[in-house]
């Protein structure tokens, strides 16, 4: 079914995208899509106060944990293309470093869709940073002019903002409900790898159990039981109106 997509997830930290996606995620992989998912920082400081109450605690060791959480969540998934950065959280900052950087990794990779933080995501300003970082290196990926590294440009990419823990103080309004009922179990499965932050499972079952509701309602499908919600980077360009409300997949 997705055996043609290449689906590629940027996330501010460690495991932002395990609890946003990561039921999308299951379904690609499992309609044959290439997954990459890759982490800006280790979200070692500003999501990590669970760990920093330890004694003696150490940025390397807090790192490390976050690391293998974040690594568990993927195979429980089945994602293989992983890749954690080491760019400062809470300091995450748009410069020319981080931009080339993940301008080349686009271009390497040429996904057919991009998915990361929703650009009013006011619950952590790295969120927010995140997401102008992609849509500025995905514009520097379409340009010819730019030494990338021996990669070559390429064509425009859908980008898909995914939503905040508190959508209403962010202001997130869906444009996009993906069905995630028949692959929710493995979501839950991979929240539950992410020890250090254990409100995670409670916040994200919540809000896929109501998005879940809103798409069923939408479409009057009473089989959704749950979906992740996302916004449009861009307008859909189609050869013609939809004559009724469809699922996307």
């Amino acid at each position: 079914m997705f055996s043609e997509q290449r689906l590629m997830v940027v996330s501010a930290h460690s495991a932002d995208w395990v609890w946003r996606s990561s039921g999308t995620i299951a379904k690609y992989l499992a309609g044959g899509a290439e997954v990459y998912v890759l982490c800006l920082t280790y979200g070692a400081r500003g999501e990590s106060a669970q760990l920093w109450r330890s004694p003696d605690q150490t940025i390397e060791n807090v790192k490390k944990t976050r690391y293998q959480e974040s690594i568990k969540a993927a195979g429980v998934l089945g994602v293989t293309n992983f890749e954690m950065w080491d760019f400062d959280d809470c300091m995450l900052e748009i410069d020319s470093e981080i931009l080339q950087r993940l301008n080349e990794k686009i271009r390497e990779v040429k996904p057919t869709l991009i998915i990361t933080h929703d650009k009013r995501d006011v619950t952590n300003p790295d969120h927010g940073f995140a997401s102008e970082i992609v849509y500025r290196a995905a514009i520097m990926s379409k340009q010819a002019g730019i030494e990338s590294g021996g990669f070559k440009q390429t064509k425009p990419v859908p980008i898909y903002g995914f939503e905040a823990s508190e959508p209403e103080r962010s202001g997130f309004v869906p444009a996009v409900y993906i069905d995630i009922t028949d692959f929710f179990e493995k979501k839950l499965e991979a929240m539950k790898c992410i020890e250090t932050q254990t409100e995670g499972p409670f916040i994200h079952t919540r809000l896929n159990t109501h998005r879940g509701w809103q798409a069923s309602r939408t479409i009057g499908d009473k089989n959704i039981k749950y979906a992740e919600a996302f916004t449009m980077s861009d307008p859909l360009v189609v050869s013609e109106l939809p004559v009724r409300k469809l699922q996307a997949f």
